[in-house]
């Protein structure tokens, strides 16, 4: 039992004792004095207890201050440490994404001049070598294409930093039309149905917000099922200073056990498997909608589809 629960028991127990017997009391110690003394006993025995009452009241306030007063320094203690982690973890972070773009500055150019001069070597020599070297060569050519995209997709998620600093208001209708003109050849060429609502603004930052929508569009091109056309349709719904966009498509579908996964870096889904892989598109628009203050998930069934859902700040 704590002390001050005991100091405060004792006390309720002696003023019980004392409002009921009190009197009694200094009548019964005092019975050879005088009615006047008795009396100036009894005023004089009232006003000590009050005297002591008020000491107790102090003493356990003070206590109390102290107790809360400790805490307060272990927390604001407490406080300067995640303080302390959290700013050294900013300066890790900072220096981890600044390492990630000069790496991948120096990486591009001798991966971008390699692909050139193969290119080059291919387009001059082409006739004068058998079928089975140009295979390999353009094998060797596509690698370097894909070393190229996983070189600027790496560059482009450690880019998306201080999103969330953006409170500008975005419209999305502008958005969707910057993102269907970008995949126009794609719609046009697989003959893809697409009903787009009437989108609000957002606060946000244009340019990323092009390229999260982007990616889920041509995700959704990618992964068609190949046995009917491919229809998508992106409806909107705002509630408590939020809009959640959604991007139905009736493609292949993810299995569900592996939603969650499809969101991380090298994690890519592809007939119904998550393989480990060069898929950085989902890990960037994950990166986009919680840079700005938002939520990105899906849902999905196999063989009818699926619906990403992108909740963002209005």
């Amino acid at each position: 039992m704590k002390a001050s629960l005991r100091i405060s028991l004792i006390y309720i127990v002696a003023g019980i004792f004392w409002i009921v017997w009190g009197d009694n009391l200094v009548e019964f110690i005092f019975s050879n004095k005088s009615n006047e003394t008795i009396q100036l006993l009894k005023v004089s025995a009232n006003i000590l207890y009050f005297l002591l009452t008020g000491i107790l009241l102090y003493i356990l306030i003070q206590k109390q201050f102290n107790y809360l007063d400790d805490k307060v320094k272990e927390l604001e203690h407490v406080e300067q440490i995640f303080d302390n982690e959290r700013l050294k973890s900013d300066h890790s972070k900072k220096q981890l994404d600044q390492f990630i773009i000069v790496a991948s500055h120096d990486l591009a150019g001798p991966v971008r001049q390699s692909q050139g001069f193969l290119e080059l070597f291919i387009r001059k020599n082409q006739n004068q070598l058998s079928q089975n070297s140009l295979n390999f060569l353009q094998l060797t050519l596509d690698n370097f294409i894909k070393i190229k995209a996983i070189i600027n997709d790496i560059t482009t998620f450690s880019q998306l930093s201080g999103l969330e600093s953006k409170q500008e208001l975005v419209s999305l209708d502008e958005v969707f039309e910057k993102v269907l003109h970008l995949n126009s050849k794609k719609i046009l060429e697989q003959k893809i149905k697409l009903k787009v609502d009437k989108l609000p603004q957002v606060k946000g930052d244009y340019k990323p917000l092009i390229q999260l929508f982007d990616n889920l569009i041509s995700n959704a091109i990618k992964f068609k099922d190949v046995n009917r056309p491919l229809i998508i349709e992106v409806l909107a719904n705002s509630k408590e200073g939020f809009c959640t966009i959604e991007i139905r498509d009736n493609g292949r579908g993810i299995p569900v056990e592996n939603l969650e996964n499809i969101f991380y870096i090298l994690k890519r889904y592809d007939y119904g498997f998550i393989k480990r892989g060069t898929g950085m598109g989902l890990a960037i628009c994950k990166r986009i909608a919680e840079g700005l203050g938002g939520q990105i998930w899906a849902n999905s069934t196999i063989g009818k589809g699926s619906v990403f859902y992108v909740k963002l700040r209005v």
